[in-house]
């Protein structure tokens, strides 16, 4: 026992040494917390305007659809060239894939099976493979982040100007993550609903040719 009251030495070192870790950490909180946001939002018509003119990409990534009777999933390959949409879906429904093709509005599907598919049928013929007729006109613009042009859509933006959800063609979109490419901000994950509909989509590689 210390008769002078005092603390002995190697406590009082202690001490010290704790208090000096409280001020330290106190200092670097205070400073997190007047630091500046590292990026300033983008500036969201600028960059919706691009994007939606952006002619030639490549996704690559994998898809889920899941409806009130059915579902599956399946790896995707989107290809735009121009007004040209590819979408090369492998694994749907078990019929081994298929390759849609949509040009100015008009759609053909064919399938791993050597079945071609002309514009009349192509739509129906879509629906009863993946289970819903899929918006694949407005996906080449869904699937980049932004709405499709020409048609009204309720947009939500985050502190960046991202696009987080849009509501457009019936359909409810959310971009649920991010992915930094380049200079652009891109989705990696989306879901879409509609009714009793839910698909979600996971771009695994991006590849902005036009960019």
């Amino acid at each position: 026992m210390n008769p002078s009251g005092s603390k002995p030495e190697p406590w009082r070192w202690l001490a010290r040494g704790f208090a000096g870790f409280l001020l330290v950490g106190a200092l670097m909180l205070s400073a997190c917390r007047t630091l500046p946001t590292s990026e300033p939002p983008q500036d969201w018509p600028a960059v919706k305007a691009e994007r939606q003119a952006l002619a030639s990409w490549e996704m690559n990534g994998r898809a889920a659809v899941a409806t009130s009777n059915d579902g599956f999933s399946a790896k995707l390959r989107w290809i735009q060239s121009g007004s040209r949409s590819e979408a090369f879906i492998q694994g749907a429904l078990g019929v081994g894939g298929v390759h849609v093709t949509a040009d100015n509005g008009s759609l053909e599907v064919e399938t791993s099976k050597g079945e071609h598919i002309g514009p009349d049928q192509a739509d129906a013929a879509l629906e009863r493979v993946i289970g819903t007729d899929l918006p694949i006109r407005e996906l080449r613009y869904w699937l980049l982040g932004v709405p499709a042009p020409g048609s009204p859509g309720e947009e939500q933006l985050d502190e960046l100007g991202r696009l987080t959800s849009l509501g457009q063609a019936g359909w409810r979109i959310t971009f649920e993550r991010f992915s930094r490419q380049g200079s652009s901000w891109l989705p990696v994950r989306t879901r879409l609903e509609r009714e009793a509909v839910r698909v979600r989509v996971v771009a695994d590689r991006w590849d902005l040719q036009g960019s």
